[in-house]
C-alpha cells in the first residue's frame, strides 16, 4: 500500500469524461498506477498519454493489487453499484462518478458496504467547486441572501449525437437509469439540496420528444422540489437545448436564480463552441448590482478535494449521502412523472 501522503489509485474506465479527474488531479499526492478498460485501442492511448505502466482489460484485476489504494470510477451509470461495492469489499477507497447510481437502493447499498469496510466512498458532484456555487454558497452563508425562499435551474446539453447512437449507453433507461434527469438533474437537484436543505416533495414532468430510439429515456422535462423549509425549486433539464448555442462543435450551459429575503443572485455558465463563460450577479434593494468576477482558467475539479478528504484534510464539499439524496430527488421525480402526482422525497440524514 501507498504511504500516508499519497494515494495509489487505480483507474476505471477511459471514457469521455476521464481524462478531466486525471488533469483535474494534476500537482495532488497522488499516483495513477493502473488502468482498466476493456476498449483496447482507448486503453493504450490512456495509458501512455498520461504514463500510466499497467493497463488492463478486467477492472476486477485492479482490486486484488495491493499496490493500489483507492479506485477511481469512470464509467457508464449502470456499473457505479457493482464496482464500487466490489471495490470497497477489496478495501480500497472509492472516487465514483456522478450519479451515485442509478436508484436510491443502489446508492444504500454502496453506503452499506462503505460502513462495513471503513473505507472513504466519495462522488464527484463537479459543480460543488464550480465558481458559481462556491461564490453564492459563501455569500448564502454570509447572509447577503436572507431567508432563501425561491430558486430555478435551467441545465442544457447537446447530446442528440450520443442518444441516436444505438451503440452508446447515453440516456439508455435501463443502463443510465433514465434520460437528463438521472443524467443532468442528479447535477443540479445536488445543488438545491445543498442550497435550501431537505428536500420533501416532488412534482414531474418529462418525455423523450426529439431522441428517435426507444430505449432512451427522457430527453427534456422539468420537476419542482419544496423544501422542509417552505422554499420552492423548478429544475428544468434539456438533452437537446444546448444545440440552439453551437455554431459547430457544442452547446451546454447552466442559469441559477436564487432569490432571498434580503437579495437575488443570477450565475451560470455557458460552453459554446469550447469557449467558456461563466458569471455571478448579486442584487439587493437600494444598491448597484455586484458583479462577481470568476477567477482566470477553469475551477478546481472537485476531485482534489476528495483525494485531500482520505488523506485526512478537511471535510469534501460534498458527502456520498449528499450524492444519494440527490439521487432521490430525482428518483421522486421519476415516480411522479409515471403517477402524475406529487412524490415524496426517501432522504436520508447524516454524512
Amino acid at each position: 500500500m501507498s504511504g500516508a501522503r499519497t494515494l495509489s489509485i487505480g483507474v476505471i474506465g477511459a471514457g469521455d469524461v476521464a481524462w478531466r479527474h486525471i488533469e483535474g488531479l494534476r500537482g495532488e499526492a497522488v499516483r495513477f498506477v493502473a488502468l482498466a478498460e476493456p476498449d483496447r485501442a482507448r486503453r493504450e492511448e490512456f495509458a501512455a498519454r498520461y504514463g500510466i505502466g499497467r493497463a488492463v482489460a478486467d477492472w476486477r484485476e485492479l482490486l486484488g493489487s495491493d499496490e493500489i489504494d483507492t479506485v477511481l470510477v469512470l464509467t457508464p451509470h449502470h456499473l457505479h453499484h457493482p464496482m464500487v461495492v466490489e471495490a470497497l469489499r477489496a478495501r480500497k477507497h472509492v472516487i465514483c462518478e456522478k450519479p451515485m447510481a442509478r436508484n436510491v437502493a443502489e446508492c444504500d447499498a454502496m453506503l452499506a458496504e462503505a460502513a462495513r469496510s471503513g473505507r472513504a466512498l466519495h462522488i464527484t458532484h463537479s459543480l460543488r467547486a464550480d465558481f458559481v456555487y462556491q461564490t453564492v454558497s459563501r455569500r448564502i452563508a454570509e447572509g447577503a441572501l436572507g431567508r432563501l425562499l425561491l430558486g430555478s435551474f435551467r441545465w442544457f446539453t447537446d447530446e442528440l449525437w450520443r442518444l441516436d447512437d444505438p451503440r452508446h449507453w447515453k440516456g439508455t433507461v435501463d443502463r443510465s437509469g433514465g434520460g437528463v434527469f438521472i443524467d443532468g438533474g442528479c447535477h443540479v437537484a445536488d445543488l438545491g439540496n445543498a442550497f435550501f436543505g431537505r428536500a420533501l416533495r416532488v412534482s414531474a414532468a418529462g418525455a423523450r420528444l426529439v431522441a428517435a430510439l426507444p430505449d432512451r429515456g427522457e430527453d427534456n422535462g422539468a420537476f419542482l422540489v419544496e423544501y422542509e423549509s417552505g422554499a420552492t425549486c423548478v429544475f428544468a433539464l434539456g438533452f437537446t437545448a444546448g444545440t440552439a448555442f453551437r455554431r459547430e462543435k457544442f452547446g451546454a450551459g447552466m442559469n441559477v436564480d436564487l432569490y432571498g429575503t434580503e437579495g437575488h443572485f443570477e450565475g451560470g455558465y455557458l460552453l459554446r463552441d469550447m469557449v467558456f463563460t461563466r458569471w455571478c450577479v448579486e442584487r439587493r434593494s437600494g444598491s448597484d448590482p455586484i458583479q462577481h468576477p470568476p477567477p482566470e482558467g477553469a475551477d478546481h475539479t472537485v476531485d482534489r478535494y476528495l483525494v485531500r478528504a482520505i488523506l485526512g484534510g478537511a471535510a469534501p464539499p460534498v458527502t456520498a449521502v449528499d450524492a444519494r439524496n440527490a439521487v432521490a430527488v430525482v428518483e421522486a421525480a421519476y415516480r411522479s412523472m409515471r403517477s402524475g402526482r406529487i412524490e415524496e422525497v426517501d432522504w436520508r440524514g447524516g454524512s
